[in-house]
């Protein structure tokens, strides 16, 4: 019997792009604010989801990974960008809560990135799914996702962590951005990203959850 975890996948997704953007909002707006001691504990709330968003999504993946329980290439292409994705914001997460330096995590999201879009490129030349563009579109949204967890992770180092915490910042610096309309316009290109991520894959999933549950 082959068991069908694709749903599953693509709901985690759709719930890790919703806890992010949130998190993102909440840090920010408090972030303007100066109100630094809620942009912190809301950054941890936000970490906290994230690990256990991390773990059910890596429980899946190692088992997918271990136990091929679909044929063929779909193994590969559906359970290792999902472990990849499940290590990234579970290292996201844990690095925050134990107040690490979160710019490892950024560099670590670049190469994850480039490796979930070479995935979705290469399924789309080959046709694995019979959705081959929606599939394309999805692995794209995370992919640039992923890499662009960059910003916020330097963002966070510096100016929400940094001010109590200077050890966790790549290079000393301000407690406010020096040049404060480029962050702004990073971190809402980030917004952006994770807000049509999140979007390609509830469209992934409707398409998914109606024709898995027929």
């Amino acid at each position: 019997m082959t068991i069908d975890n694709i749903s599953l996948i693509v709901d985690l997704l759709i719930l890790a792009a919703v806890t992010v953007f949130y998190t993102g909002f909440y840090v920010w707006f408090n972030f303007r604010r100066k109100d630094l001691d809620r942009a912190t504990t809301g950054l941890r709330g936000g970490a906290f989801v994230l690990i256990v968003l991390a773990v059910v999504a890596g429980i899946v993946g190692l088992w997918g990974e271990l136990t091929f329980p679909l044929f063929g290439s779909y193994n590969v292409f559906f359970f290792d960008p999902l472990t990849l994705f499940a290590l990234l914001i579970g290292a996201f997460g844990l690095t925050v809560w134990f107040r690490l330096p979160t710019s490892f995590v950024g560099v670590f999201g670049v190469v994850v990135g480039c490796g979930i879009m070479l995935y979705g490129v290469r399924a789309y030349q080959l046709g694995l799914t019979s959705d081959p563009l929606e599939t394309l579109l999805l692995y794209l949204a995370f992919g640039a996702l992923a890499i662009g967890s960059i910003v916020p992770t330097l963002f966070v180092d510096w100016f929400i962590m940094g001010p109590k915490f200077p050890n966790v910042q790549p290079i000393a610096s301000t407690e406010t951005p020096e040049y404060p309309r480029m962050w702004t316009a990073l971190l809402g290109a980030f917004m952006a990203l994770t807000f049509l991520a999140g979007l390609a894959a509830m469209l992934y999933a409707f398409s998914i959850v109606w024709a898995h549950l027929a």
